[in-house]
């Protein structure tokens, strides 16, 4: 028979138990709030995570690529600077609108009109749709990033028919070819400057614009051709120099002209950093001469410039110069300048320097000559 004391233990055991039970559970609330609270300390912004992807598209319609600005080797991706990388998926009633109906009053040139999204300046570039295909499959394989001196690829526009149609950042003042090789007077409603020509300032600063442009892509996009040519390089507002995006050299309907090509790639259609440096110089070449890469008689100016320097004749040189230029430059600058454009047109591709090198010499000039980085607004009057 149990006594009191017996029922007296029970009760104190039960106690005892009720309270060790309360207490595993209070430790276990605890333990998982703390480990929810590590777990929402050490998990990256979803922001971020969002903008790491190399390529998403989104429910506010926007395609999103990783990289950040200027920075090549940081692997930490600035939220803000991200944003700005974002290219924009528009519909075709919104470029429909842009362009008025694709008027032939907006037509630029080609298949590119003159638009007006969110309030700004942009042209729009009809091209087939597989470009479209082609320009995503690149872009979700590389690191890109914006630089000053490219052309930004805004938006697109995939279509179900045959063509689509980029959005690109609007150049103001054309394309390098229209000034140097006219097609200014058939823009005029586009250009505000078209009765004026490139002085030498401002020719050598597009230079060293196109330059840096080239060193970074050869840094960050591999492998790169950027099929350069004096078509694919836009004057902004500033005349700052900007090289076409890797979707506008994608969608380039042309053939790159033979004068800009290298012997390398004429030989075994080889694509390298070097055939770029080639192209380069002959550009630079136009800059300087006005005249067309290829000549009417077959003639290349890669070729051309060797025999002038071969002659060691000064006023042979004076003469291959573009004559709208004058006398408003040091000869002497130009000599160097025409020096540092033969070595990119190397017959040998090992010997040609690289866009960094290029890019180093031509800053070396501008500051040796006293020339200022911002000289959008120095011009020289054309005659008449």
């Amino acid at each position: 028979m149990w006594m009191i004391e017996d029922y007296i233990a029970i009760g104190v055991a039960g106690i005892l138990l009720i309270t060790a039970i309360i207490a595993a559970i209070f430790f276990l609330k605890n333990r998982k709030k703390m480990k929810r609270e590590n777990s929402i300390k050490n998990e990256p912004d979803s922001e971020l995570q969002r903008l790491s992807l190399s390529f998403r598209t989104a429910t506010d319609n926007k395609v999103s690529f990783d990289g950040s600005h200027y920075n090549l080797d940081d692997p930490m991706i600035d939220a803000a600077a991200s944003r700005k990388n974002l290219v924009e998926n528009y519909i075709f009633e919104e470029l429909q609108k842009a362009t008025n109906n694709f008027s032939l009053n907006n037509l630029i040139e080609g298949s590119v009109y003159h638009g007006r999204l969110n309030g700004e300046d942009v042209a729009i570039k009809r091209v087939p749709t597989e470009i479209i295909s082609r320009i995503e499959f690149h872009l979700s394989h590389q690191r890109i990033t914006h630089h000053p001196n490219m052309i930004r690829l805004l938006g697109t526009s995939a279509m179900d028919g045959p063509d689509s149609f980029l959005v690109l950042e609007y150049a103001s003042n054309g394309s390098l070819k229209d000034w140097i090789r006219g097609g200014l007077a058939i823009k005029s409603q586009f250009i505000a400057s078209c009765n004026r020509f490139l002085n030498w300032n401002q020719r050598l600063k597009i230079c060293l614009d196109a330059a840096n442009a080239l060193q970074f892509l050869h840094h960050t996009v591999n492998p790169c051709q950027v099929r350069l040519s004096m078509r694919n390089i836009f004057l902004d507002h500033d005349f700052n120099a900007k090289i076409g995006c890797l979707g506008l050299a994608l969608s380039l309907e042309h053939k790159i002209e033979e004068g800009y090509l290298a012997p390398e790639y004429v030989r075994e259609n080889t694509v390298s950093p070097s055939a770029d440096v080639f192209a380069f110089g002959v550009v630079m070449l136009e800059v300087l001469s006005g005249r067309p890469p290829l000549e009417i008689n077959g003639q290349k100016l890669s070729d051309e410039i060797k025999i002038v320097l071969r002659s060691e004749n000064a006023e042979e040189l004076r003469d291959w110069m573009d004559c709208t230029l004058g006398e408003s430059y040091s000869f002497d600058g130009a000599v160097k300048v025409v020096n540092l454009a033969r070595s990119c047109v190397e017959d040998d591709a090992t010997a040609r320097p690289s866009a960094g090198q290029i890019a180093a010499k031509l800053l070396n000039l501008v500051e040796e000559l006293n020339i200022q980085t911002h000289m959008g607004n120095l011009f020289v009057k054309g005659g008449g």
